[in-house]
């Protein structure tokens, strides 16, 4: 009967990364956060549906008369700020 050691795992050789919170992972996720806090303010803002309008407003409607947007440009200001942020996270991290 062959009792091997290397098959055990030891308390010291154990890899705990998955399970503690190190500064890198804290600061990667507030970096995120940032990101998504300004794309967020980006494309809720009133303005953005506004220039929206003025870019293709011939082809579609994104601001009803009295200025509300409409579920189009709700719509679609959703769109832009999934894809945007898709694209934040797939940049490299570091």
């Amino acid at each position: 009967m062959n009792t091997d050691k290397k098959n055990i795992p030891n308390d010291s050789t154990t890899d705990n990364k998955s399970t503690t919170f190190s500064f890198n992972r804290i600061m990667l996720k507030a970096k995120y956060s940032l990101y998504s806090a300004l794309v967020f303010f980006l494309f809720a803002n009133p303005e953005t549906i506004i220039i929206l309008q003025r870019f293709f407003g011939k082809f579609v409607n994104f601001i009803t008369p009295c200025g509300a947007p409409t579920i189009t440009g709700i719509f679609v200001t959703t769109g832009l700020f999934f894809t945007t942020m898709l694209g934040l996270m797939l940049l490299p991290s570091e």
